[in-house]
């Protein structure tokens, strides 16, 4: 079941990944887009000072973008996780995109597809870059990766010994949508709930299959199968 399902989430990246048509080179055009929509990257002496690292990854990497139904190849990203953007960089500098106001609607860095999506909290909605960890039946999980940043400690005593300010890599949240809806996956009863079902149903199947929901490929799976039977 394990190598069946998985084989259902690569090929939902792939069709996403080739949906318009092959990837082209990175031309003028679009160049100006990023320039346009996003901003100059501005180095800070502060962050020096500050343990850690806000990057998935420190280094930039091959990635593609999705814009006006284009897959754009020949690009390099790179995802600062505390700031939820992206930085591109191109011979004249780096560009940072904030999904709030650019229009690169999917980007994909390394082995991950990262989708805008918005997220109503309250009567707030943010926009942000989720990773789409797979897909089926109108069903789709995303994964948001999550850095909180730790105050520096400067006024020491006896006790308190004088600390920069740090990164710390949180546990990633998860996210089902369906269409315009969303769920922060939370354990037994958000699946119940997504998929209509009695709870009873849902720790039926975890049990059977020996899987955790706090397992990111037992969550995949669960959400895989559960969406297959909808």
């Amino acid at each position: 079941m394990m190598k069946t399902l998985l084989g259902i989430l690569y090929l939902a990246l792939f069709s996403l990944v080739t949906m318009a048509q092959n990837p082209v080179p990175l031309d003028q055009t679009m160049k100006m887009n990023l320039k346009a929509s996003g901003e100059y990257y501005s180095w800070s002496a502060g962050q020096s000072k500050i343990n850690g690292s806000p990057y998935l990854t420190e280094e930039f990497r091959p990635g593609m973008i999705h814009w006006n139904r284009v897959w754009y190849d020949g690009i390099v990203l790179r995802y600062n996780i505390y700031q939820g953007k992206f930085e591109v960089k191109l011979e004249s500098g780096i560009i940072v995109l904030d999904p709030f106001t650019n229009n690169i609607d999917t980007l994909k860095y390394g082995e991950e597809v990262f989708v805008k999506k918005y997220l109503k909290e309250g009567k707030e909605i943010r926009v942000v870059y989720l990773s789409l960890l797979g897909q089926q039946n109108g069903y789709a999980l995303y994964k948001q990766y999550r850095i909180k940043l730790t105050e520096a400690i400067t006024d020491t005593d006896l006790y308190h010994k004088a600390k920069p300010a740090e990164y710390l890599t949180q546990d990633p949240e998860y996210y089902v949508f369906r269409d315009t809806e969303h769920w922060v996956v939370k354990g037994n009863k958000t699946l119940a709930e997504i998929f209509q079902i009695d709870t009873k149903e849902v720790k039926s199947y975890l049990k059977d299959n020996n899987y955790k929901l706090s397992n990111e490929e037992h969550l995949l799976e669960a959400v895989l199968y559960f969406s297959g039977a909808s």
